[in-house]
C-alpha cells in the first residue's frame, strides 16, 4: 500500500481567517459580546499553531515564513494584510477559511489553549522562547521551521 500523500500547507491568511472567526463568536460575558482578534494577538496564535503542527504533526500548517520582530513572532504577509486595523479587533461573522475539518479540530484546541491570553502575555511568552530570541539576533530575523521543530518537539512530547 502506498503511503498517503502529505497534506499541502495552507496559506497563513487561510488559517488566520479561521482564528479570526473563532475569536468573533459571541462568547464573552452575560451579553455574549464578541471579542475579535487584534493583529498582534493573531500573530502569536499563528506562531504557536505553526509550532504545534511542526513539532506534533510533523508538517507545517502554513507556507508563509515567520520573522522575529520587536513584539515577537510575525508573519509579514498577515501583518501587512491587517495593519490597517491597528490595535482594533478584527471580526468575521462567518468562517471563510478552507481549512480541513480535521485541522480545524487541532486549531480549536490551540485556540482553547492560547486564546484566553492577552496579546501582551503572548508577546512575553514568545520572547522567552529560543526560536524568537535566536532569530531576533540574526540579520534575516527569520524563525525557521527547523528551529520551531527542534525547540517545541521536546516540550510537546512531555
Amino acid at each position: 500500500m502506498a503511503p498517503s500523500p502529505k497534506k499541502q500547507a495552507y496559506s497563513a491568511e487561510n488559517v488566520a481567517k479561521y482564528f479570526i472567526y473563532l475569536a468573533s463568536r459571541p462568547v464573552v460575558g452575560d451579553a455574549k459580546e464578541r471579542e475579535g482578534l487584534t493583529n498582534l494577538k493573531l500573530q502569536k496564535i499563528l506562531y504557536f499553531a505553526q509550532a504545534y503542527f511542526l513539532a506534533k504533526l510533523g508538517r507545517p500548517l502554513f507556507a508563509d515564513h515567520i520573522e522575529a520582530w520587536g513584539y515577537g513572532p510575525v508573519i509579514p504577509t498577515i501583518y501587512h494584510h491587517y495593519k490597517i486595523k491597528g490595535s482594533t479587533p478584527i471580526f468575521a461573522d462567518n468562517d471563510e477559511s478552507s481549512v480541513s475539518s480535521e485541522d480545524k479540530e487541532v486549531l480549536q484546541k490551540i485556540w482553547d489553549t492560547f486564546g484566553g491570553y492577552s496579546a501582551n502575555r503572548l508577546v512575553d511568552i514568545t520572547h522567552a522562547h529560543a526560536p524568537w530570541k535566536e532569530a531576533y539576533d540574526t540579520k534575516s530575523k527569520v524563525i525557521t521551521n527547523k528551529a520551531l521543530t527542534e525547540y517545541y518537539t521536546p516540550l510537546l512530547s512531555k
